[in-house]
């Protein structure tokens, strides 16, 4: 949903702390929550809410690998205006975070009547409703917009002191007095200033705290004593200003967001059999019809599309499941993709590249690498194909196996393709030494390994022709004792 704001407005995102409580490597901001990282949740949403605006990062902890990623989202999303200015070393808070701004060019040259909304880069729980009201534009006596919520424990956030509508000032947990503490109104770390203001009160912010650092809720004390009025606009969906601080936070947030997403494509008509018992990204695509049951994970760029079925733990990443088709118990599908009316598993597995056609049948325990199936084929059971090209109406065997792979480098490629024809009949227990072709209509008798090409509508046989030793089988039970 986007917003009717039109007016120059930049959107500021802090992600250069270190996010020790994290105890990993890895970035916090570049945590994924349900298929997303935390910072690329919170673009999205200002983004789809403010296509216009100046997206400006903070960045400073592991910058390489935090603009990396911004650099991919920027290339899915090529219209919006991003760009990332850095804290400088020691980093000392989030008032400090925000001065950088000031180093920025663009912002040099903003308007002193622009809106700057500010917001944490670890906010995985933000929507769009929240960005909309937020930055509404400004009463014209107002100067800034903080938003609060009310908590039942308001332990560890910083609290809002109130003068009549606007706020005095903003006690950090730490510098809190005992009657402080009781109240339960507290900031939530998001924003909206006047340009003017964040120029000429971010430079006069102290440090004169317990963590000897820059507040940016200083500026709401500075400003109510340079009597510079401000909004306070009261959130009554905790939920929606959830942080991440450590590893549980983020599976609670996470948790919150997947059923989130579950919730908007049941109300769109999928059915969910168990929706506490299922996985889905925020970025896969589902219609309406699909029924997915319990332990189901979608995750990645998967798309199912109307009528298809996912079964019981089914893994699906990065995959199309055309209409009707169904998708069994335990199969797991990685970059491929399933036509229309197809039927796949119990326990198949398709790896990357493989296209399975329209009404087609994978069966249990089959598995495909960069290998096509054609329409109306069926590969039951117990089968692998890899690099292989399989016509239409094609029926494959029980232990079929393209042997693709004998060490040499043939064309530049160390695995070899097989094609098989249309109308094909491969019967059980049969191998293809690969590079080879079956033409059209050919068939290959049971227990054959095959290894020259075998024109179209052949026979090929290529197994020990078989000898019947009569009563030879006594001495071989006398031979054991």
């Amino acid at each position: 949903m986007k917003s009717s704001q039109k007016q120059p407005i930049f959107a500021v995102f802090l992600a250069a702390g270190h996010g020790k409580r994290m105890r990993s490597t890895l970035p916090k901001v570049l945590h994924e929550c349900a298929g997303k990282s935390l910072i690329s949740r919170s673009l999205d949403e200002v983004y789809q809410s403010l296509p216009h605006a100046n997206l400006v990062v903070v960045v400073g902890h592991a910058k390489d690998q935090v603009i990396a990623h911004l650099e991919s989202w920027k290339q899915k999303n090529p219209n919006a205006h991003l760009e990332w200015v850095e804290q400088p070393t020691p980093q000392r808070g989030t008032g400090h975070a925000v001065q950088s701004l000031l180093t920025l060019e663009s912002f040099k040259k903003a308007d002193p009547g622009t809106d700057v909304l500010v917001l944490p880069g670890d906010l995985p729980l933000v929507t769009g409703a929240l960005v909309q009201c937020l930055s509404e534009p400004l009463g014209k006596s107002a100067h800034y917009r903080l938003l609060t919520t009310v908590l039942a424990d308001p332990t560890g956030y910083g609290r809002v002191v109130r003068s009549g509508k606007t706020a005095k000032k903003i006690v950090e947990e730490r510098d809190a007095s005992p009657a402080e503490k009781k109240i339960r109104e507290v900031a939530c770390s998001l924003y909206l200033f006047k340009a003017s203001l964040l120029k000429t009160l971010l430079p006069k912010l102290k440090d004169n705290n317990a963590q000897k650092e820059f507040y940016l809720t200083d500026l709401i004390s500075l400003a109510f004593k340079t009597k510079k009025k401000g909004e306070i606009l009261e959130w009554r969906e905790p939920g929606d200003l959830r942080g991440v601080n450590d590893l549980w936070e983020l599976a609670e947030a996470e948790a919150t967001a997947r059923l989130r997403v579950i919730k908007k494509w049941a109300k769109e008509g999928v059915r969910f059999v168990d929706p506490n018992r299922v996985r889905v990204d925020d970025t896969v695509v589902l219609a309406a019809g699909v029924l997915v049951e319990e332990g189901a994970i979608l995750t990645g760029e998967t798309v199912v599309e109307e009528g298809a079925k996912i079964g019981p733990n089914v893994s699906l990443k990065n995959a199309r499941v055309g209409k009707n088709a169904e998708v069994k118990t335990g199969s797991f599908v990685e970059n491929s993709s399933i036509g229309e009316g197809a039927k796949v598993g119990p326990y198949a597995h398709l790896r990357p590249n493989s296209q399975v056609g329209a009404h087609a049948k994978i069966g249990n325990f089959v598995e495909l690498k960069e290998t096509t199936i054609g329409a109306h084929t069926s590969v039951a059971h117990l089968s692998y194909l890899g690099d292989a090209t399989v016509g239409e109406r094609v029926n494959i065997g029980c232990g079929f196996v393209t042997c693709n792979f004998d060490g040499r480098v043939i064309n530049g490629k160390r695995k070899h393709p097989t094609t098989i024809g249309d109308d094909c009949f491969i019967g059980s227990d049969c191998q293809v030494v690969a590079p080879i072709k079956i033409e059209r209509g050919a068939y290959i008798a049971s227990g054959s390994t095959v290894t020259k090409d075998v024109p179209a509508d052949a026979l090929a046989i290529a197994r020990t022709r078989q000898e019947n030793k009569l009563g030879y089988a006594p001495r071989l039970r006398g031979m054991s004792k």
